[in-house]
């Protein structure tokens, strides 16, 4: 079934005040892209109200029925690439190829959870369990939450949301997404797109100041994805209502470069690793620790890739900006602090409007807010370590970010690193953590 894109239109009900305005901007060039109403804390309860009662009929459907709504919505999806990829590179200020792989991470969710969607969900076998003085018999029975309240980022407005909202549906929960106020237009087009389907009524979207909260105050189940700060405030308000929560928050994720790495690809693939969409990711390498021996070499070697580091074959030359006016601010302010306190400048350092230069800051120490404050942006600290074992030390000291690459030729250092730095995802000459597909024994 091949149908539109679709917007929707917000009519204020008859008898009340018309809900403040939301308008979104386009980093790019700061045209408005488009104005849309907010949404108050009771409107906000009232749609998880709907969504609750229109879950009963969503559960009913089963693991197949389900699954045959989320596989429509594919195809929806797919026919509709360009107006949504197109979208939300507008929104977020992405280039073509970054907002192209985002739209495709969407779809590979929804392709990765209606494959597996029946084992998921299927019966479990009860197991026996001795113990001295009795036999005790376990089954595992699953049992979906009514409502599913997922609040994304600004960072990857489409997938992450996508990631959190897909397996709530094919559990059989209802969903609402609360998007950032920065970038709520491409979850809303959507969720106008499954309404378009005649899917039951369980996926929706929300957006505004006062949603967020409402969200919290309301829904059976969260999940959040931001920053730390505003984590501690969302698990305190969930544990209020004993309500549970799911926490995918930012960081530092670190670099760790030893004496016997290849210097060229460390520093080729930290660059990347780094500056990507703008360094506007919780998985951007924000700090790099060198060893002593090799960190002049490297240096100069990760200031060149990151001076020569630019958009993607095909993309415009003029997009690529970063999301957020504020950040840019944020990012230039950490910038300045670096340099007033001994911080040298090996390349970039400056931005305007919506973007700030790739930049390459040496002698950075733990006095600077570089070293201690999320960053998001497309700046590399690099920190002088005496050996392996400093270098070790110092990545751990700063609070650990959700992934950290280690560099060397030496396999039984890159495992040992896995368990030292564990919870985080760990890659040993590589910035991104690869997961290969089952293999059927």
């Amino acid at each position: 079934m091949r149908t539109a894109l679709v917007t929707q239109t917000q009519v204020p009900e008859a008898g009340k005040a018309r809900p403040p305005m939301l308008t979104v901007i386009a980093p790019a060039d700061g045209h408005v892209i488009d104005t849309i109403s907010t949404k108050s804390p009771e409107q906000v309860r009232e749609r998880v109200d709907r969504l609750r009662d229109n879950g009963a009929l969503w559960r009913s459907l089963g693991v197949v029925g389900r699954v045959h709504w989320l596989t429509q919505f594919r195809n929806w999806l797919l026919d509709n690439r360009d107006p949504i990829a197109g979208l939300l590179r507008r929104e977020t200020g992405k280039t073509e190829s970054e907002a192209d792989a985002e739209f495709a991470l969407a779809v590979e969710a929804l392709d990765y959870h209606r494959a597996h969607a029946a084992g998921f969900l299927g019966s479990r076998h009860a197991q026996d369990f001795v113990r001295p003085t009795t036999t005790l018999r376990v089954a595992v029975a699953n049992h979906a939450c009514a409502v599913v309240g997922v609040i994304g980022p600004w960072t990857y407005p489409l997938a992450l949301a996508m990631f959190d909202a897909v397996p709530a549906l094919v559990s059989g929960a209802a969903v609402i997404v609360k998007s950032s106020s920065q970038t709520p237009l491409t979850m809303r087009a959507v969720t106008a797109g499954w309404t378009s389907l005649g899917a039951p009524a369980v996926f929706e979207s929300v957006a505004g100041p006062e949603a967020g909260p409402a969200l919290l105050d309301s829904v059976d189940h969260i999940r959040f994805t931001g920053s730390v700060a505003t984590g501690k405030i969302v698990a305190l308000r969930a544990a209020a209502r004993l309500i549970p929560c799911c926490l995918d928050l930012g960081g530092k994720s670190a670099a760790v470069v030893l004496a016997d790495a290849d210097l060229d690809q460390a520093a080729a693939c930290i660059a990347l690793g780094g500056l990507a969409n703008g360094g506007q990711s919780c998985n951007s390498i924000e700090r790099v620790y060198v060893e002593s021996s090799v960190y002049d070499a490297f240096l100069t070697k990760l200031a060149a890739e990151t001076a020569a580091f630019g958009p993607m074959l095909g993309d415009e030359e003029d997009t690529g900006v970063m999301t957020s006016a504020a950040q840019v601010e944020l990012v230039r302010e950490q910038v300045r602090d670096a340099l007033l306190k001994g911080a040298t400048l090996r390349c970039g350092g400056t931005g305007a409007g919506h973007l700030f230069e790739p930049t390459v800051l040496g002698d950075v120490d733990p006095s600077m807010a570089v070293l201690n404050h999320q960053t998001l942006g497309p700046v590399l600290p690099v920190v002088r370590a005496a050996d392996a074992g400093e270098a070790f030390e110092l990545a751990l000291k700063t609070p650990l970010g959700p992934s950290v690459s280690v560099w060397t030729t030496d396999a039984s250092v890159g495992a040992r690193a896995m368990g030292r730095f564990a919870p985080a995802r760990v890659g040993v000459n590589d910035v991104a953590v690869h997961l290969d597909r089952p293999r059927p024994y």
